[in-house]
């Protein structure tokens, strides 16, 4: 995949994985309440990173979507959502 991420940036394509795997597996589930919470508290835990960061960028996926308006998300999240969209939870894990 390898985007270009700004240099200093927290961001890079396994961690938009990350973020786009937690969305599909709120899709899903019809975004459970609380679901992406969860995970995105799991994954901000497991990589010292901040949970609100992380829910912004899942909100990003779910706006390119076309569940939410759009939102100003990186040509990185476009382009990862594009190539990876018709994957499933289960497959997208699988690239992990």
């Amino acid at each position: 995949m390898s985007n270009n991420y700004r240099e200093g940036s927290i961001w890079n394509d396994d961690l938009e994985l990350r973020c786009f795997l937690i969305y599909k597996k709120a899709e899903e589930q019809n975004f459970k309440r609380g679901l992406v919470t969860d995970l995105c508290r799991e994954l901000a835990k497991s990589h010292n990173l901040d949970e609100g960061t992380l829910k912004a960028k899942v909100g990003n996926y779910k706006s390119l979507a076309g569940y939410t308006k759009l939102t100003n998300a990186s040509t990185a999240t476009k382009n990862l959502f594009e190539r990876y969209k018709d994957f499933s939870a289960e497959q997208l894990a699988k690239l992990l």
